[in-house]
């Protein structure tokens, strides 16, 4: 079983030439990692919510709070007194609880259980859906993976009328790019993430390879390379500013124990995931 599940690993995530988006879309040319382009459609909807996003981060840097960790003062024996504030760098984490993957292909399914029951505010240890559930409304078991596009779908109905969805919400494709051209896409990455869980209180998926040969960077949760097609996290978490460096953390749930990784709550900075996105479909959801 164990061998069959590490070979069923290289199936997981969205990650096949043969998966489709949609009939209109599938008539383009692929884009990296097998996905077709996003239709006019999406591609509206994905940048509705980075303007979304954009203007979130703009009230954040309005208001000072990118800078907390600069204009607190450090207790010291000589400054410690009444209304002395500690300083705090800038975080947010959702409580999420981490799933293993029932199917070597089921990560994104996983990730939709992991995301479902934190929108459901399920208790501890419980499920609002299965993951086969989960497989049906992301077409994973006809497809023997999960697109991107069709993990959006999919989390559209597990999540639809949930109590922590915003009212106004809609899980969208969107391209990791470098809009802002200064050479770095983490820092576009992590704002998003820092916008979607500490603005809309939500989890994004990403999928990616998760410890390539080729690649000089891997996720913490596959410490063994693997070859394979990509694999789906969830991401629950941010902490601190982006500059470049390896400050700047995403926190996420891995559920793949039986399959190389690990199955449980991780970070590795942000510069490395925005790399993985990169070097394989260069999308994520949200």
């Amino acid at each position: 079983m164990f061998t069959r599940r590490i070979a069923m690993a290289a199936l997981c995530g969205a990650l096949m030439s043969a998966l489709t988006i949609t009939p209109v879309a599938a008539a383009g040319p692929k884009a990296p990692g097998g996905e077709a382009p996003l239709t006019a459609e999406q591609r509206a909807a994905s940048d509705r919510k980075v303007a979304a996003a954009n203007a979130y981060l703009a009230g954040v840097a309005a208001s000072g709070v990118d800078l907390v960790s600069l204009q607190c003062v450090t207790p010291t024996s000589a400054t410690n007194g009444p209304g002395t504030q500690a300083c705090t760098v800038p975080q947010a984490y959702l409580p999420v609880e981490a799933r293993d993957q029932v199917f070597g292909h089921y990560c994104g399914p996983a990730v939709g259980q992991v995301i479902a029951n934190y929108a459901w505010a399920v208790a501890a240890g419980g499920n609002k859906f299965t993951q086969a559930k989960i497989a049906g409304w992301m077409g994973t078991d006809a497809n023997g993976g999960t697109s991107s596009q069709s993990l959006a779908n999919g989390l559209e109905t597990a999540t639809r009328g949930a109590p922590r969805r915003p009212a106004v919400w809609q899980w969208v494709v969107t391209p990791l790019g470098d809009s802002d051209r200064d050479g770095h896409t983490g820092d576009e990455l992590q704002g998003f993430v820092r916008a979607n869980i500490s603005g809309s209180k939500m989890p994004l998926a990403f999928s990616l390879k998760p410890h390539d040969p080729n690649s000089r960077y891997y996720l913490t949760s596959w410490p063994r390379a693997v070859v394979s097609v990509g694999h789906w996290i969830s991401v629950y978490g941010w902490y601190s500013n982006y500059t470049g460096n390896d400050t700047a953390r995403i926190y996420y749930t891995d559920s793949s124990r039986d399959e190389g990784g690990g199955t449980g709550k991780y970070w590795d900075p942000t510069r490395h995931i925005a790399a993985l996105i990169g070097e394989h479909t260069r999308v994520f959801v949200w």
